[in-house]
């Protein structure tokens, strides 16, 4: 069954699985990729790879995903996705190396190396990734730290895709989380009623991605409740401010929060 399915979605790669060989003797301990493995091309060991392994659970989302990234394949600024291979009964989604993990492993890891150019940098990158996503029509709908990734020459990318959709699909009831809360548009927070998600909505995410990579902290850190959250951002309309040693250009700032 499920390879029927892989073999109509998926055809950017064709991967066998003794074309590679693993570098990590266990997977890499990541928030939202607890399972993925750093592995190399035999023939070329400078060539590496990021193997997820794909549980039966997660088997259904694998179609979405894959569609939308086939679309995406080349793009500097999105996470490269290779292709599908197995080992035995276990399944392996196959993606570009991210040797620094994501954005907020990043600045927590290597917070020496986070300065103003740096910053300013990968706000870049995401915002190039994001306008990319808006000229083939495509919405992310999970845009955040956890969601950006880190590749060697420290180049940001969006990555993590399941949630994504054409701009003109029908909005999908989306289960909030605490961590999704933290970047979620105000409009999307009502649930008595039916918002269309776009790319407006991106924007919002993006001005509190521009606030966390100044900041260097988690949005709303302080608070742990979903409700608390909502009602301060959606009711009270309290957004997080910069501090005054933040050091980011006012035209940064102005337009973090003109997203916000």
């Amino acid at each position: 069954m499920i390879q029927s399915k892989i073999d109509k979605i998926f055809v950017v790669r064709q991967l066998r699985i003794s074309d590679y060989e693993k570098t990590d003797k266990e997977p890499r301990p990541r928030k939202e990729d607890g399972r993925v493995t750093k592995w190399v091309n035999i023939k070329n060991k400078g060539e590496e790879f990021a193997f997820k392994i794909v549980g039966e659970e997660e088997r259904a989302n694998v179609q979405n995903q894959v569609t939308i990234l086939k679309e995406l394949h080349d793009w500097q600024n999105i996470t490269r996705i290779y292709g599908l291979t197995c080992e035995g009964n276990k399944w392996f989604l196959v993606s570009e190396w991210a040797e620094y993990g994501n954005l907020r492993e990043y600045y927590i890891t290597y917070k020496d190396r986070f300065d103003l150019r740096l910053k300013l940098r990968m706000s870049l990158d995401i915002a190039r990734g994001l306008n990319f996503l808006r000229a083939v029509e495509i919405v992310h709908r999970d845009i955040r730290a956890e969601n950006i990734l880190i590749t060697l020459h420290e180049t940001a990318k969006l990555a993590n895709f399941k949630l994504s959709r054409s701009l003109f699909a029908p909005t999908l009831n989306q289960r909030q989380n605490l961590e999704r809360v933290r970047y979620c548009a105000p409009e999307l927070l009502e649930r008595a009623h039916n918002f269309k998600y776009d790319h407006k909505c991106e924007v919002y995410s993006f001005g509190i991605l521009l606030w966390e990579i100044a900041e260097e902290r988690t949005p709303y850190k302080e608070y742990t409740d979903i409700v608390k959250i909502t009602d301060l951002v959606r009711n009270k309309k309290y957004r997080e401010s910069f501090s005054k040693d933040s050091r980011m250009p006012s035209s940064f700032i102005e337009l973090s929060t003109k997203g916000m």
